[in-house]
């Protein structure tokens, strides 16, 4: 996660041409019946460390998280207008939105602004419950939307998806999947400078959600 620094608004280059610099680690996988989302806490500003304490996973509602990597004022607004909409969405219809029907509303969003040539700089993970089962999707600032098993996010992303690639199978366990999560990211903060801090995270099932922490 990343504030704006001099030379990607500055060089007199077009923004939309300048690949994000991305300096996080988040990680989404699925257990039997739920979803764990979590994130370090570092936020960075070129090579100096602008936080210690960044919320990185955040809830769109009772059921669906997200975790964010990127520019961050590009993910809080998103994060704004996701909360808004999905409580916009159960209000006109009266039910709740699948996990997907928020997943592509959010891909739609992105990629709208990226053929307008104003790309939000972010990937993200979207995960949570529904009445179909646990999912988790990953996208990119393009837009593109993938629902996967369990994925990475961030400049620490090979070195998570070596754990998760190892350690996931179907129907882990909760505890189980939350070891994978944390030891995921312990591993990448141990080798990528741009991820520290400690982590934060969020677990999802059909009954309630609960955050966790991790002192690092």
């Amino acid at each position: 996660m990343n504030y704006p620094t001099n030379p990607l608004f500055n060089s007199g280059k077009d923004p939309t041409q300048i690949p994000p610099v991305v300096g996080t680690t988040g990680v989404a996988l699925k257990f039997a019946g739920g979803v764990i989302i979590a994130a370090d806490r570092r936020a960075s500003m070129g090579t100096f460390i602008a936080s210690t304490h960044a919320k990185k996973v955040h809830k769109l509602n009772e059921y669906t998280g997200i975790g964010i990597a990127g520019l961050v004022s590009d993910a809080q607004s998103l994060i704004d207008i996701m909360q808004s909409e999905l409580r916009l969405y159960q209000l006109e219809n009266n039910f709740r939105p699948s996990v997907k029907v928020a997943s592509s509303l959010l891909a739609a969003i992105i990629h709208g602004s990226y053929r307008r040539y104003q790309p939000w700089w972010v990937q993200l993970l979207v995960g949570g419950v529904d009445r179909r089962g646990s999912h988790v999707y990953v996208l990119d600032p393009s837009g593109s939307l993938s629902e996967e098993d369990y994925m990475a996010i961030g400049s620490g992303t090979l070195l998570a998806m070596a754990i998760l690639e190892s350690n996931w199978k179907d129907d882990l366990p909760k505890e189980k999947a939350k070891e994978i999560a944390i030891t995921s990211l312990k591993t990448a903060i141990g080798r990528d400078t741009a991820t520290g801090n400690g982590i934060d995270g969020i677990i999802i099932t059909e009954k309630d959600s609960e955050e966790f922490h991790v002192e690092l």
